[in-house]
């Protein structure tokens, strides 16, 4: 790898877990010419990371943050500091974090089993200029047929497994209480689910 493409790069690491921000960033670290960031945990440790840099920057994120999804930060990457360049670190189980992702604008994928290998090579292509999606992740999204959730959905289905009520979703979103129960009527159908616990089982293991 060129040292020289990967000097003027810092790599912010984004996830709930310091732990996994931790490792990702030994990994990262042992990258000769590029500079490892902050770790992030949360919302407004992103935005104040996101504020803070005025280079070139690389965000690793992971599916979710403590108190946000991927698609809330996705979404606060792009307004916050619309040059970034995203790359999500996934387990392969989690596809529907994976297809969301790429549809918010992530640069790159990197599948957890992977990362080992493919990380380096994937920051360094970005640095070059290029976007890189796994084939597996490419043939996956190719042959997908069914219905996916649209973005309204998925924030009530974020907000769900966050605990809160049809009540409190509709004031968060300035929704009415049955155009939320109406959300949550399509929710159920298209993840094949009859009750609010079996909707937030398949959230939290990305199956949806």
């Amino acid at each position: 790898m060129d040292e020289a493409n990967l000097t003027d790069a810092r790599v912010m690491v984004a996830d709930r877990q310091l732990i996994v921000c931790q490792g990702i960033g030994s990994l990262v670290g042992q990258i000769d010419g590029i500079e490892l960031g902050v770790f992030v945990t949360d919302l407004a440790a992103l935005r104040a990371g996101l504020a803070a840099e005025r280079g070139r920057l690389i965000v690793i994120l992971g599916v979710r943050l403590a108190d946000c999804d991927l698609a809330t930060a996705m979404e606060t990457i792009r307004r916050d500091n619309p040059a970034a360049l995203v790359v999500v670190v996934a387990d392969e189980s989690e596809f529907a974090f994976i297809r969301a992702a790429i549809k918010a604008g992530a640069n790159s994928v990197c599948t957890m089993p992977q990362i080992l290998v493919s990380l380096p090579r994937i920051l360094g292509k970005l640095v070059e200029g290029h976007s890189i999606l796994p084939t597996e992740i490419l043939r996956r999204l190719a042959n997908e047929t069914t219905d996916t959730l649209s973005r309204r959905e998925h924030e009530i289905l974020g907000l769900l497994a966050n605990g809160l009520t049809n009540f409190q979703i509709s004031a968060r979103l300035g929704l009415s209480e049955n155009t939320v129960k109406y959300y949550l009527k399509a929710i159920y159908q298209k993840l094949d689910v009859n009750s609010r616990g079996a909707a937030i089982a398949k959230y939290v293991a990305g199956n949806y």
